[in-house]
């Protein structure tokens, strides 16, 4: 049996040392092919074009890079202090964020889990941004409503994605096949109008039904 292609990642900060030091963690890890590194919008778009990359490490400062043939999975690099662009990113569709003094591991896993169409927050970044989501968004926020109106089975799935958990977890978990499950992520993020899996899942947490480390919380 043939082994998976690697992880196809583009780098794209514009800090230089940052940009260095995550293209040298990338570029030795097993699986993952660096296919550039770059320090400004449009050197980034370029290489997103030319070399169609599975994941990109995009400096949120650089956001957004515009319409491609083939849409990667978008992880924000990001520090503490910027949750409300981080958020926004997230609503637009980036699948998740990693902090930009992640060390190696924790770097190399989020990737292949981006790569594998996992959400990728962890338990305090999901903290973080589940109360910058209560600041920003307000009790009126129409997508929240719209969570309520789901079905009990929609409901489930969306607990799911916002636990992080793949499409293959979740059918393991509700006891149904793997193909259902997809069409109901399909249906989820539509109702909501949720550019993303990763954002739907974000609304799972301000809704209430996601408690970032614990379990899922029971459906009201």
């Amino acid at each position: 049996m043939l082994p998976p292609p690697p992880v196809r990642v583009l780098v794209a900060d514009r800090d230089p040392a940052v940009r260095s030091r995550l293209a040298a963690v990338l570029d030795e890890a097993d699986g993952i092919e660096l296919v550039g590194a770059a320090g400004d919008a449009a050197s980034a778009r370029a290489t997103l074009r030319r070399r169609l990359p599975d994941v990109v490490l995009l400096d949120m400062r650089l956001a957004p890079l515009g319409p491609v043939a083939r849409r990667p999975a978008v992880l924000v690099l990001a520090t503490f202090d910027s949750e409300s662009g981080i958020l926004r990113a997230l609503r637009d569709g980036a699948a998740g964020f990693v902090l930009r003094s992640a060390r190696r591991n924790e770097l190399i896993k989020v990737v292949r889990l981006a790569a594998d169409g996992h959400v990728v927050l962890s338990p305090d970044a999901s903290r973080r941004l589940v109360s910058a989501a209560t600041r920003l968004s307000g009790p009126r926020d129409e997508r929240l409503a719209q969570v309520d109106r789901l079905t009990a089975r929609e409901r489930e799935v969306l607990i799911g994605i916002g636990s992080a958990l793949s499409n293959a977890e979740i059918a393991s978990r509700l006891g149904v096949p793997e193909p259902v499950v997809r069409a109901v992520v399909s249906q989820v993020v539509r109702k909501l109008d949720c550019a993303h899996r990763t954002a739907a899942g974000l609304l799972a947490y301000e809704r209430g039904l996601c408690r970032p480390g614990a379990e899922p919380a029971e459906t009201p």
